[in-house]
């Protein structure tokens, strides 16, 4: 039987619908027009593999155990169940990309490095990296296995530069966002004036530091209220992280886990992402959309991302910094504010649509497979 052309397996690495696999998902029906097929292996059973298999898709996985540090090792359910489960996992991943005989995977995120070298052996690979690489030991293994891929695409040029350390760049295609139709009102004395943030809980997103800016506006200024939308997923943040949104509720914050995005979005005046490390955002992106201004943190792609027409960049790490921001933002007339939400808008529509990001991905696919190939001939 001759392989599909046009069949792509997706491998997803987490459990949930996160924002990697958000990211990705959004463009699966415009690389369908474009006459690609897709199938997905998940971990299983997961709240991801329910969510495509009730969207109709092929979707098939296993109790994913692998893991990639002595912490997570421990982790439920062990030591020896995760290093025990984790061979037979990738038999029957391998036994799955037999049976669809796809002329393309597509490994999604640095997470999935182990997947993406057992599929190296079948397929033509496209590694899809949508963190920040570090500069451990794992970190340098990981890179340097990454580029074993037949094509290897970052999210944006500071991961990118952070995969290359010393080679080219690889491939940049931009996270993306949807453009909500109609951007958000901006009010022009609003009482209270709403900020908030949107992402999981974890040092990375520089959580602890929104909740300490907010706690010093807090104590210094009236009239401003503040949001803290996101769920705990590290499982070793996870007591961390309740102890952080105790500290928050007790701020006042309003501490929400799940929300739709846009429409929560409506009701806010300004957005703010602090985070620590971060490749490229969506959140930031759909706040852009939405038409807020917003204030994020100089670090990685978010100074990519936002620029002075749109919103205001602070140092990382930087509670005290933050808070001023915040302050200032308030402080804004309502013209000013919109200004930045229209700019905001503008640069999301024309250069992070899902449609561009759907049109980068093509262009990987094909010479993912051009190098697959060329390299097996």
């Amino acid at each position: 039987m001759s392989r599909d052309s046009s069949k792509v397996v997706v491998i997803f690495h987490e459990p949930v619908l996160g924002g990697a696999t958000i990211s990705v998902l959004r463009t699966i029906p415009l690389l369908e027009e474009r006459g690609w097929r897709f199938s997905f292996w998940v971990d299983r059973p997961s709240p991801l593999f329910d969510e495509l298999e009730g969207r109709g898709y092929d979707v098939d996985g296993d109790r994913r155990l692998v893991a990639w540090s002595l912490p997570v090792l421990r982790q439920p359910p062990g030591f020896r169940r995760r290093l025990t489960g984790t061979p037979p996992y990738l038999a029957r991943l391998r036994r799955f990309l037999r049976n669809r005989d796809p002329a393309l995977v597509h490994a999604n995120s640095i997470i999935a490095l182990p997947e993406a070298l057992v599929a190296k052996r079948q397929a033509p690979v496209l590694f899809h990296v949508h963190e920040m690489s570090r500069d451990s030991i794992r970190g340098r293994i990981a890179r340097r296995l990454a580029w074993r891929a037949d094509e290897l695409v970052a999210v944006s040029r500071a991961s990118g530069e952070r995969l290359a350390r010393g080679a080219p760049v690889p491939r940049i295609v931009y996270e993306a966002a949807p453009l909500p139709e109609k951007a958000a009102s901006v009010r022009e004395s609003p009482d209270p004036f709403v900020i908030g943030t949107i992402g999981v809980i974890s040092r990375r997103k520089g959580s602890d530091v929104f909740v300490a800016a907010a706690e010093r506006v807090l104590a210094a200024t009236a009239g401003v209220e503040f949001r803290l939308v996101g769920g705990l997923t590290d499982i070793l943040e996870a007591e961390w992280g309740r102890e952080l949104i105790a500290r928050a509720t007790e701020a006042g914050i309003v501490c929400r886990e799940r929300v739709d995005t846009l429409e929560e979005l409506r009701s806010w005046d300004a957005f703010v992402l602090p985070s620590r490390t971060d490749p490229f955002p969506i959140a930031m992106l759909e706040a852009m959309g939405s038409g807020l201004p917003v204030i994020g943190a100089a670090s990685d792609g978010i100074a990519e991302q936002v620029t002075p027409e749109c919103g205001d960049l602070v140092p990382s790490d930087d509670p005290e910094a933050l808070a001023a921001a915040m302050v200032r933002m308030a402080r804004r007339s309502g013209e000013e504010r919109a200004a930045m939400g229209r700019a905001g808008r503008r640069r999301v529509a024309e250069n992070f649509t899902v449609e561009r990001q759907a049109a980068g991905l093509d262009d990987a696919y094909r010479a993912a497979i051009r190098a697959g190939n060329g390299s097996r001939g």
